[in-house]
């Protein structure tokens, strides 16, 4: 997978034309070897029960007034990525879950559903607890924050990227279902990201 990087030239930019941000399997540990903060890509490695694992240096974040943020795209969303950040995801999670008595969404998609697209997925509960549910379905998750958690199931694919942006492959695949929430306040063009998703 791979993440833009504002620090690469322009002439890199224009010859990769945003391209896609998404997950691959690496099978060797050497593969990540001299990756450094401005390298472009988001590396995964392959475990043998079919989890896929995030390399660690992917994981730079900064940091403000002892809180720590996300680096791509520094300042684009601004709440921290801390630990006790996350910890607040997985209570609003589990809020929503309490208050719809378990369902994960309430859109009529079927028993079988084969593409799932996560929009500002955050820690990933969400998109890991529905690959769970749906083995058979590949559920694609955004996010512009690194946070989610280091083993995954093998049908997700974390991607850092900012869905404001033009969607490329995998994102702007069609998707049997694209689930969001609690993402509008962020979004400078919300009526945009849905018009993306009615494509």
């Amino acid at each position: 997978p791979q993440t833009r990087d504002e620090s690469m030239s322009s002439s890199a930019v224009n010859q990769r034309h945003h391209s896609p941000h998404h997950a691959t399997a690496n099978n060797s540990p050497a593969d990540d070897e001299g990756i450094g903060d401005d390298d472009d890509y988001l590396l995964f490695s392959a475990e043998p029960d079919g989890w896929k694992s995030m390399t660690s240096s992917i994981k730079n974040h900064v940091h403000y007034g002892g809180r720590r943020y996300h680096r791509y795209r520094d300042g684009k969303y601004p709440f921290p990525n801390d630990m006790i950040e996350q910890g607040r995801e997985y209570l609003k999670h589990d809020m929503i879950a309490r208050v719809t008595e378990g369902r994960r969404f309430h859109a009529p998609i079927g028993s079988h559903p084969q593409k799932i697209l996560d929009l500002g997925t955050g820690v990933g509960v969400w998109a890991i607890e529905v690959a769970d549910t749906y083995p058979g379905a590949q559920v694609v998750a955004v996010d512009l924050s690194p946070i989610q958690p280091d083993m995954i199931p093998g049908n997700v694919d974390f991607l850092i990227d900012d869905i404001g942006d033009e969607w490329v492959d995998p994102i702007s695949n069609d998707f049997d279902f694209i689930h969001a929430r609690d993402f509008l306040p962020y979004i400078a063009d919300a009526s945009m990201i849905l018009d993306k998703a009615y494509k």
